[in-house]
């Protein structure tokens, strides 16, 4: 029997057949339920929600969505490498917290907004605990993006294990990793985000560049977005995700003068992802026995292309070791490689050089990004400065050897 939906109902039915009224459309009520409902009109008459101001507008993270390389990746199926746009912001290389954890604001009461006095003097003091907490929701926001993509890895060797990390390059289970971590593994394991273990095929390995492709047979976890590094600077955060606690740890890179990033990044092993304030790839840790030189994204970007689809790679040559030059724009020739195509073109120690193929050189990182996106056997043309006279030089480039 189902209770009536009228209130047709005889006194002498059975209570369970007559019709329930609403509460709210009683004629008589409980005393708790009316003592309860006056408490509960109180609260909402004196609950305010919190007004957050600061002095001056907080700059905007810029997010990158990211591009995918189809043209570059001509034989992986539905997988694609993906690309961002990378940007970032000094900070103290200090802050981490608990995975998944958003720490609120803590006011300490309401804002009165009745008086502007009122409102400036409860300006100053949100502002100071914004400046406190900013890296606390930095990190916290960065490791919701990009914890599923890293995965922890460990290199079973004869000696032992290696421990390391590594990044998901594909959407099809491709994972980027150091080369120097798991040569001569007898097998590699990729602990997932979510606590699994996977055995790992090693596709191809790079050591010119320490960038190897290993593969798990899964394809449940986002690739990262790789970013280009037209703007990096000294002092851009430099995150990574510490995989003993699973946090986000802040760091910071503190040169960009020369073909790899030096990195400062204490949670950082081989093979470690590092991110800028985006959640985009700007560089990954190499296995040089140190947690402070990372390859740029540009690199792991060609060389996984190249080591998904043929299972090999090349580099060019030009034979020159440079540093930053005495004015901005240009970089000094340190050492010329005997038979080398920089040797063979006449260029020496001392020589400044200005631009490459009419573009301007910053930096070493710079020259060495011109010379790899050139094809071997091609010239290119340098404008050198030779004791004060402007030179032009043209070199021939060459695979390394």
């Amino acid at each position: 029997m189902f209770p009536f939906v009228n209130g047709d109902c005889d006194e002498d039915e059975p209570e369970g057949l007559r019709h329930v009224p609403h509460p709210d459309d009683r004629l008589w009520r409980h005393p708790s339920e009316i003592a309860a409902m006056h408490t509960a009109h109180a609260n909402a008459e004196t609950a305010r929600v919190p007004t957050i101001h600061v002095s001056e507008p907080a700059p905007k993270l810029r997010r990158h969505p990211g591009r995918t390389v189809a043209a570059g990746i001509v034989a992986i199926g539905a997988a694609a490498l993906t690309i961002g746009v990378a940007s970032g912001q000094s900070g103290s290389p200090h802050a981490s917290l608990e995975a998944g954890v958003v720490r609120s604001v803590a006011l300490g009461g309401t804002v009165d907004t009745t008086t502007e006095n009122a409102s400036r003097e409860k300006t100053n003091d949100i502002a100071a605990d914004i400046s406190a907490q900013g890296e606390d929701f930095l990190t916290a926001r960065v490791h919701d993006e990009i914890a599923a993509s890293l995965p922890r890895i460990q290199a079973v060797t004869a000696g032992g294990m290696r421990e390391g990390s590594g990044m998901f390059v594909t959407n099809d289970g491709h994972i980027a990793t150091s080369a120097g971590l798991i040569e001569t593994a007898k097998y590699v394991l990729a602990w997932t985000n979510d606590g699994q273990r996977w055995k790992a095929r090693l596709i191809a390995s790079d050591p010119v560049s320490d960038v190897a492709i290993i593969q798990i047979e899964s394809d449940r976890w986002p690739a990262v977005s790789l970013g280009s590094d037209n703007k990096f600077r000294d002092g851009q955060y430099a995150l990574a995700l510490d995989h003993n606690d699973n946090t986000i740890s802040v760091g910071e890179i503190t040169s960009v003068s020369s073909p790899l990033l030096v990195i400062s990044q204490v949670a950082a092993v081989p093979g470690s992802a590092i991110v800028d304030d985006t959640g985009v790839v700007i560089a990954m840790i190499t296995d040089d026995g140190t947690n402070t030189r990372g390859i740029r994204a540009w690199t792991i970007e060609r060389v996984a292309v190249d080591l998904i689809t043929s299972g090999d790679t090349s580099h060019n040559w030009l034979g020159v070791a440079v540093s930053n030059g005495p004015e901005a724009d240009m970089v000094v020739v340190d050492d010329v490689t005997i038979g080398s195509p920089a040797a063979q073109a006449g260029l020496r120690v001392g020589d400044l050089i200005n631009s490459l193929d009419g573009n301007p050189i910053d930096d070493a990182g710079a020259l060495y990004r011109q010379v790899q996106q050139t094809d071997a056997g091609d010239d290119m043309v340098l404008t050198v400065t030779r004791n004060g006279t402007k030179l032009i030089i043209i070199a021939t480039l060459a695979l390394a050897p």
